[in-house]
């Protein structure tokens, strides 16, 4: 017996059933159309226009074929042009196509209504594929091992793309029903045409597809693929540590060697294991200037941590304000050992994964950094890297282990509900107060770890409109010292719990009006830093938004939307002080011609700060800011456009008068022809802080002085295609800054929270003049996938970092890099070969 048709919940996909047919014929994916078997499958053609003109007939003609084998499934298009001498069809590196031409395919194999894979194939070849989970979220870093091309037609361009049937879940059944839609792009007439109509205005994607049918007999290959790697390095860096001798360098060669693993456990169960992972291809993070007493996210960049991720995150995504798992704490201070991840279905509509992460490293022998010790070596701590005792840390790395598990069931239609714990221990002995006081801890002093489980749900009506998401979790610390102090205060013990939660609910989809209320609570002691990210315990926020939106364009726009929000945050010590607030009023639309133009005007209500005056807990007023900002984007369908973003803030300072402050950020991008681009981005900042906190004086005294920092960025990326295959990639980043100290100020509190307009009074006292900091990042990445998911990269990096100034010498108030080229620098060379097989 077939399944049922129920991969659409509403709308035009319910009845819609595509064909499939089968052959035996070979077919290669040159995207040529020119195998018989082409003809043999039967057309469909029914596109219906999504954008601009919501649910009318296409301006172009698209025609579709589907066959399957055993192994694969074969789609084929004649995406048909009245001019196809304006197809744009930009080359680029494979998964980061330019705005082009493109034909793309999206697969609900499991027909759970929550999860898609989609796969793209661009006018240019250039392939990119992404995974579409619940419902309506979507990440671009899940990969596979298939194929795709294109080429050129008279009257068009045609397509072919083959997915093998084993990167896709299915259940067994003598005919599959799976959900589907075909998209294409025109891209000059920013034009989308879909294969099942999907208004934009809902919420919700992969329960409105279609139906994709007549695949029969399809049978599970439990296949396993494996990916051993080779790479050698050359590494020229400082011979010592201390940044002010950054001469004499020393040449360092090192290799490692390393194996990916994938392998299908049942119809519905991967398992995905790294040994040694390496990275060293992956482009460095973005320089920036954090003065803010809060920890800076960071994206994820390694492949291992980006791919088949989706059911690791939390219901709101990356957005989420309390994170169980974020993924760049694991190989932060030591190197990753192995990783496993499991990841599937267990049951109809039952979602677990599981990751695991090892980390350790080795500490140098010789610490004698004058006469360094250069010998090749294996050590036990790495047994897959070769290298020498000079490159190792003076200090032990703690070695840790990781943890993450998720269980998620669907509960309807188009709603989930969960549960996740995750962990990470210091694999050291306990740590005494003892030895924490010691003016250098050992490994197990200086460990964090800690424990965190969590429930969580996402509730929405069948059509995606209504939603009510939120979780709940708990926390506890693991290792490390007896206790530590946080920066609001708290002191955290060993052992010590947590709990707090958030939740948010409201009208997500439809037109033209939406609406969200949310809340969310962290308790004083709630701890997720040690595998997860929380921005901040100690507080409790209430937010608002309204929206009005029109994404299907109103007038002479083809897009409007304006959002309001509103949100004030409390502290949860008992206290009740107001943390700081905020409210935002944000216009933005899509004119003629295809540029964005939007302005944004709003309003921070800082309230006290009470991490300002670290380790106090007091509460520390500032002043409410006012600010205004202003963006514009040009059609990026163009060789040339620009990206612009421009804002405005105005503080009060202790003399009374109002000082501005400013931000800005152009980005030009120039594709002269097919195969080159051009990528450039100049960010500029001047932050007037007003009082910022110093250093302690007596019992209960506190000196502040005024803080006025600048810094400017200019970033390049420069890429040029041979082949979407054969890719050579260059970015490059200056990045300076200064902090100049003005007027110091002096405070005395027994408890009370300090008002900047009241209780601080001006002072002698001879604080810091300021500070200066100067970096550069080079990147040179050269990629050949010489073979189906074979790579070859040659990489060359470099960082260098302005060297530290001596006592007594002032810093300079200048965005020159002036002492930039003597400080210490790194080069590397990295030659990396992979090898992917499936058997």
């Amino acid at each position: 017996m077939a399944l049922p048709a129920l991969a659409a919940v509403e709308g035009p996909g319910v009845k819609q059933l595509i064909q499939a047919t089968h052959t035996t014929a070979q077919i290669r994916a040159d995207g040529k159309l020119d195998e018989p078997a082409w003809q043999q499958a039967p057309v469909f053609d029914a596109f219906v226009q999504t954008f601009p003109k919501a649910n009318a007939d296409p301006s172009q003609r698209t025609q579709m074929r589907v066959l399957y084998d055993e192994n694969n499934l074969y789609f084929g298009f004649h995406l048909q042009d009245s001019q196809p001498e304006e197809i744009i069809r930009k080359l680029g590196r494979r998964d980061q196509p330019p705005y082009s031409d493109a034909i793309q395919v999206i697969i609900d194999s499991a027909h759970d209504h929550r999860t898609g894979y989609a796969f793209k194939v661009t006018a240019g070849g250039v392939q990119a594929d992404s995974l579409l989970f619940q419902d309506n979220k979507e990440t671009l870093e899940w990969d596979a091992v298939w194929d795709g091309a294109a080429s050129m037609a008279p009257d068009g361009w045609t397509a072919e793309i083959v997915i093998p049937l084993r990167i896709l879940r299915f259940p067994s059944a003598p005919v599959q029903t799976w959900g589907f839609a075909a998209q294409r792009t025109i891209a000059r007439l920013y034009e989308e045409n879909l294969s099942v109509f999907i208004p934009r205005d809902v919420n919700g994607k992969v329960s409105r597809l279609g139906h994709l049918t007549g695949l029969e007999q399809l049978q599970n290959t439990r296949r396993l693929e494996l990916t051993p790697y080779v790479a050698t390095r050359m590494v020229l860096r400082p011979q010592f540590s201390d940044a002010t001798i950054p001469d004499p360098r020393l040449l360092d060669p090192s290799a490692d060697l390393g194996l990916d693993v994938k392998a299908a456990l049942t119809s519905d169960l991967t398992l995905n294991a790294t040994i040694n992972p390496d990275f060293g291809q992956v482009e460095a993070d973005q320089l920036i200037l954090n003065l803010s007493t809060f920890e800076q996210y960071l994206p994820e960049k390694r492949p291992f941590f980006i791919q088949g991720m989706d059911l690791f995150q939390s219901v709101l995504g990356t957005d989420s304000p309390h994170q169980l798992f974020y993924s760049r704490r694991i190989g932060l201070n030591a190197p990753i050992l192995g990783a496993a991840k499991l990841t599937g279905t267990v049951g109809k509509g039952l979602d677990v994964g599981f990751l695991d992460v090892l980390v350790a490293g080795a500490q140098r022998n010789n610490l004698d950094e004058a006469r360094p010790d250069r010998t090749l070596r294996f050590n036990l701590m790495r047994p897959l890297h070769l290298g020498p005792d000079h490159e190792l840390p003076a200090t032990l790395p703690v070695p840790q282990n990781y943890f993450m598990g998720v269980v998620r069931g669907a509960v309807g239609p188009n709603s989930t509900v969960g549960g996740r714990v995750s962990s990470a221990v210091p694999l050291t002995g306990r740590c005494t107060e003892a030895e924490a006081a010691l003016p250098t801890p050992p490994p197990s002093c200086t460990a964090q770890g800690g424990n965190a489980a969590a429930l969580d749900w996402d509730l929405h009506t069948a059509d995606g409109t209504w939603a009510l998401q939120g979780q709940l979790e708990g926390s506890q610390v693991v290792g490390g010292p007896p206790s530590r102090t946080l920066l609001d205060g708290v002191v955290l013990d060993r052992g010590a719990g947590g709990f707090g939660g958030y939740v948010t609910a409201g009208k997500l989809g439809g037109e033209p009006f939406r609406f969200d209320v949310n809340y969310r609570y962290a308790s004083p002691t709630l701890d997720l830093n040690a595998v997860g990210f929380l921005r901040s315990q100690n507080q409790q926020i209430a937010g608002l938004g309204l929206h009005y939106t029109r994404p299907n364009g109103v007038g002479m726009l083809h897009r409007f939307d304006v959002d309001f929000t509103a949100s004030q945050s409390w502290t949860t010590d008992g206290r009740l002080l107001p943390r700081n607030g905020a409210v935002n009023l944000n216009v933005r639309g899509v004119f003629p011609g295809w540029y964005t133009l939007g302005t944004e005007v709003g309003m921070t209500l800082l309230g006290y700060d009470v991490r300002e005056i670290s380790g106090t807990g007091l509460g520390f007023y500032r002043r409410p800011e006012l600010y205004m900002a202003v963006l514009w984007n040009t059609d990026e369908s163009k060789s040339f456009f620009v990206n612009t973003f421009a804002a405005i803030g105005f503080n009060k300072q202790m003399d009374g008068s109002v000082k501005l402050g400013y931000g800005s950020t152009v980005s030009a991008i120039f594709r002269p022809n097919d195969w080159l681009e051009t990528r450039l981005s100049v960010n500029v900042d001047r932050t007037v802080h007003g009082p910022r906190y110093v250093a302690p004086g007596e019992e209960g005294q506190y000196f502040f002085g005024e803080l006025h920092s600048e810094f400017a960025s200019l970033t390049l990326r420069q890429q040029w295609v041979v082949t979407p295959k054969l890719t050579l990639q260059a970015y490059a980043q200056l990045f300076t800054d200064f902090g100049r100290y003005g007027a110091f100020y002096e405070a005395r509190s027994s408890g009370a929270p300090i008002r900047v307009d009241r209780d601080l009074t001006p002072s002698s006292y001879v604080g810091p003049a300021g500070f200066h900091d100067a970096a550069l990042n080079l990147n040179l990445v050269l990629r050949w996938e010489y073979r189906l998911g074979s790579t070859l990269f040659l990489v060359y990096s470099r960082a260098q970092h302005e060297g530290p100034y001596p006592r007594g010498v002032t810093p300079p108030a200048t965005l020159l890099p002036a002492n930039l080229f003597s400080g210490p620098a790194n080069d590397a060379l990295l030659l990396k070969w992979s090898y992917w097989w499936s058997v």
